[in-house]
């Protein structure tokens, strides 16, 4: 099938994408652009963003790091922790395994202040 479009509103998909890839890229980031509209955060913000090496979860984390928010995120699997941890939350991943693991742990990030949104 054939389509047209506004050239403005058209990207080329990287070598590194598959097509099947590059698909989820539009949806996944109007997500996030929309649910930020809502939340307005604020460069003081505290965020927690469930699920956060999922494809969502890493969307956010890029807008907010843009937006100077202060990240927290919650993964399960040991390799997900090492990857966030690899992209600037080092010491800020929270477990979404064990449930006192993330009530202690976000008790220590927050210390007194309290999340503002939630992703």
């Amino acid at each position: 099938s054939v389509s047209k479009s506004d050239s403005c509103l058209l990207a080329a998909i990287d070598k590194s994408l598959s097509f099947e890839q590059a698909c989820t890229l539009p949806t996944t980031w109007s997500t996030v652009h929309m649910s930020l509209l809502a939340a307005r955060p604020k460069a003081s913000h505290d965020v927690l963003l469930h699920a956060g090496a999922g494809g969502v979860g890493l969307a956010a984390g890029e807008y907010s790091h843009w937006l100077g928010t202060r990240v927290m995120a919650n993964v399960g699997r040991p390799y997900k922790h090492f990857y966030l941890n690899r992209m600037g939350l080092a010491g800020r991943t929270l477990s979404s395994r064990d449930a006192t693991a993330f009530i202690v742990g976000s008790l220590q990030l927050l210390n007194t202040s309290r999340l503002n949104w939630v992703l």
